[in-house]
């Protein structure tokens, strides 16, 4: 991270009462602190601006330690330069979508040692700039069920479908959030412009539970 630039960062949550803007940050911050899995927000430079405590548990970190650090802290140094590669083609193409699909990505703890990762992306606009959620999480005994027995690949490709899933969810929830949270320091016209494309983001994400509840419906029909 440059020297030069201080890191944007999300105002710290306050006691007493809350703007509307402080409230919806205050529910993102309980949605990240309630997740199984790592969630982490970055700048479009991939300055971690967020880490959730599964986050900093999974990687040996005190989540205020990661705050202000490159999320490269957290990729094992020969990673690093396709790393950077996959961080400038996502920005070329900001949509949700598993990071290094087809690849089998691994986490740097603090200790220096690694895992297994599967890491899913998802852009969150703001008025303040574009912000990127991903969450991560530990599959190591994914990868021994995927590795040790073949007969279960359809179960671990069940698994997986259901963590995209997830992973579209939470992103979209976080999304939503940014935008609600911009609005409510708005005036009253552009403020419902932000309503409205957040409740667009709440619409998407209700059609994807019910497409994936109707697949999971379908698979577990008997021919």
């Amino acid at each position: 991270m440059s020297k030069n630039r201080a890191p944007t960062r999300l105002p710290a949550s306050k006691t007493g009462p809350l703007s509307p803007a402080a409230a919806v940050l205050s529910i993102l911050r309980k949605l990240a602190d309630a997740s199984a899995d790592g969630i982490a927000l970055t700048d479009g430079a991939g300055t971690l601006l967020l880490a959730s405590p599964r986050l900093g548990e999974m990687f040996g970190y005190d989540p205020a330690e990661l705050v202000g650090s490159p999320v490269e802290l957290l990729i094992p140094s020969d990673l690093r330069v396709a790393h950077r590669g996959h961080l400038a083609s996502y920005a070329r193409r900001p949509v949700p979508r598993p990071m290094g699909k087809g690849l089998r990505l691994v986490g740097l703890r603090k200790d220096q040692t690694t895992f297994p990762a599967q890491i899913s992306l998802s852009p969150a606009p703001a008025e303040v700039g574009q912000f990127i959620v991903a969450v991560i999480r530990d599959v190591t005994q994914l990868v021994l069920l995927e590795d040790q027995a073949p007969a279960a690949v359809a179960e671990t490709f069940r698994i997986r479908a259901d963590y995209q899933l997830h992973d579209i969810v939470v992103s979209k929830l976080f999304a939503a959030g940014l935008i609600l949270q911009a609005a409510a320091d708005q005036p009253a016209d552009a403020a419902r412009q932000a309503i409205l494309e957040a409740a667009d983001q709440l619409d998407d994400t209700i059609s994807d539970i019910r497409d994936a509840a109707f697949r999971m419906n379908i698979a577990r029909c008997p021919p």
